[in-house]
């Protein structure tokens, strides 16, 4: 046989062999970065949290059972409190949703109102059946008034099927390293025996990874007011952001509230003061606000010093 019939030979059993492997290995479908599968997502998280800057003894007190508040750059932990802990989240399980409907759809794309949706309560837009509003529009409803009736729109209409929706939340936190985390619907609203669940450490993760790759939805989440006017598939909309941080703490652009009985109030807020960006994460709080304000100055002072 010739030197190059062996060669070809064997490009072609060393091809064969890969291709066997990558069918039959069990994590391939979760671990691969989709990119190679020409889907349109951004690929395996390489971001992490790291160790804690130094003691903290001079630490704020708080109600919270879990908190996290580092440094979005190099992943340094300013603050920490039970991180790991698996801990129900209520809406902070829209951040997943913006993720993957982010991820298939464009800011533009248009999205027809089901019945279904229009019947999500507590908090909602307010949206009626038939109405068509973009995904831009929608986000809008889910950062500033936690609109249910917009995240059950998403998850039935970016896939067009809601529990293949559902599903794509779980592999994508597999995929980002959120080893305590799980998704049972589009809004994080409690079930009778089947709710979401996450840690600080993760949601870190989950935040970070939005906000770097869509940057777009820091300008959706800062936005205290907007009025979306009337159009010929629409009725008008005006909504008020609930992170009150917008108004009170300098530095503040967003990002995401929460609250159900179960969870307490839950937050992600995202902070730049000077350079510095700092995300945190703050669950089953009695007091969001005041603590997130408390671990902000904390987190900026040990930056900035």
């Amino acid at each position: 046989m010739g030197k190059w019939h062996f060669v070809t030979l064997f490009s072609v059993i060393l091809a064969l062999g890969l291709l066997f492997f990558l069918n039959n290995y069990k994590g391939y479908d979760e671990l691969i970065s989709p990119m190679l599968k020409q889907e349109k997502v951004l690929g395996i998280n390489q971001w992490f949290p790291k160790d804690i800057l130094d003691s903290q003894e001079t630490a704020p007190k708080i109600t919270a059972k879990s908190a996290i508040f580092l440094d979005s750059k190099d992943g340094t932990i300013l603050y920490s409190k039970n991180i790991n802990e698996k801990l129900p989240i209520a809406s902070l399980a829209k951040v997943m949703t913006v993720l993957i409907s982010l991820e298939h759809k464009k800011m533009e794309d248009d999205f027809t109102i089901s019945k279904r949706a229009t019947e999500m309560e507590p908090d909602e837009m307010i949206l009626l059946p038939e109405e068509t509003l973009t995904l831009k529009e929608l986000l809008y409803g889910i950062f500033l008034v936690s609109a249910n009736d917009a995240a059950e729109v998403l998850a039935e209409s970016v896939t067009g099927n809601r529990d293949e929706f559902i599903k794509l939340m779980n592999k994508k936190a597999k995929q980002l390293g959120m080893e305590n985390s799980y998704f049972a619907n589009p809004t994080g609203l409690d079930e009778d025996d089947n709710n979401s669940f996450s840690s600080a450490y993760d949601l870190a993760i989950l935040a970070r990874f939005l906000i770097h790759h869509y940057p777009e939805v820091v300008e959706i989440s800062k936005t205290p007011y907007i009025f979306i006017p009337e159009t010929e598939s629409h009725q008008s909309y005006e909504m008020w952001s609930g992170i009150n941080l917008l108004t009170t703490y300098p530095g503040v652009v967003g990002f995401k509230t929460g609250y159900t009985p179960d969870a307490g109030l839950t937050l992600i807020t995202l902070a730049r003061i000077d350079g510095h960006e700092v995300i945190g994460v703050l669950l089953g709080s009695e007091a969001r606000r005041d603590e997130a304000r408390e671990l902000l100055d904390y987190s900026f002072k040990k930056l900035i010093q």
